[in-house]
């Protein structure tokens, strides 16, 4: 009797579970799309339009971002070998290049003129133009209307919930008591096996690979069930992951500030003592800090 009710446990529980996700899912959605919307603060920019007098591109790196970043202005087929003046909402604005003036090359290409967008800047849609010779290319750079610390604080808050999520699916999914006594089972199993390898004992040794065998078949199962669990959450993380990139801005948008320099994740800004984190890992980092501390505090660990 015990058996079979705890034969189909799993399947009653993994059903539960996905209906659990389900319901983050559209929690997320409703929250990104309806819920934080509400709360943006809708910014005015100004705009003015412009013309293209010569045919030519013109691309800015990032196209959305928080105020205060570095955007990098790349072109082609402009005017050949002509300074370059960069106009931000119809303003002036300082830009830099490696070689110390931002100017076309000889074959009509832009590339590495930088700018900075201002500090101090409302959230919304803005003109960069850029000027060079008679021509005039026109881009627009978006502001999103969050920026840390609230972007931090809505990460931080969107991989706590996740986290939740994933540790619930790993109780439903994941027979725990079973994969504890299997953890038990080997540490013993391993240390028999090194006790009869230092004794030399051949008949020992001969009779624990048909165990070790059916060992690593019990193995196999619960490494299953584990990823079970990764193959149910990866949708979520995605679709949750595409809900903040698209509500704060862009895959790459600023998302918080450290006072630590740390190599790859966190680069520096104007500001000295300061480092910028992406959305990227800054989701990364927080999901990563929220599982491991969850896993523990509601045991989901062995």
């Amino acid at each position: 009797m015990m058996a079979a009710k705890n034969k189909s446990a799993p399947s009653g529980g993994t059903s539960r579970t996905l209906n659990y996700i389900i319901i983050f899912i559209l929690a997320a959605i409703v929250f990104y799309v309806l819920v934080l919307p509400a709360f943006t603060p809708k910014g005015t920019s100004t705009t003015s339009a412009s013309t293209s007098t010569q045919s030519g591109t013109l691309t800015l790196t990032p196209s959305t971002d928080i105020a205060g970043t570095m955007v990098t202005i790349n072109g082609q087929m402009l005017p050949k070998s002509q300074n370059v003046t960069v106009m931000f909402d119809s303003t002036p604005f300082r830009h830099t290049q490696l070689n110390g003036t931002c100017a076309t090359d000889q074959t009509g290409a832009l590339s590495g003129c930088d700018f900075w967008v201002p500090a101090k800047i409302a959230p919304g849609s803005h003109t960069v133009q850029v000027i060079v010779g008679s021509s005039t290319l026109t881009a627009t750079f978006g502001v999103p209307g969050y920026s840390p610390p609230l972007s931090t604080v809505v990460v931080t808050l969107t991989s706590l919930g996740l986290g939740f999520v994933t540790q619930l699916v790993t109780r439903r999914v994941v027979d725990l008591n079973k994969e504890r006594k299997m953890r038990a089972e080997v540490n013993a199993f391993n240390k028999e096996k090194r006790e009869a390898t230092v004794a030399n004992d051949k008949v020992k040794l001969e009779k624990m690979k048909k165990r070790e065998l059916q060992m690593r078949q019990e193995q196999a199962k619960v490494s299953t069930a584990r990823l079970k669990v990764t193959g149910i959450t990866f949708v979520p993380l995605l679709v949750v992951y595409y809900l903040m990139a698209t509500f704060l801005g862009g895959y790459g948008v600023i998302v918080a500030f450290t006072p630590i320099p740390i190599p790859v994740i966190a680069a520096p800004t104007l500001i000295a003592g300061t480092y910028e984190v992406s959305l990227f890992w800054w989701y990364f980092l927080s999901s990563f800090t929220f599982s491991t501390m969850l896993s523990r505090l509601l045991h989901t660990t062995t």
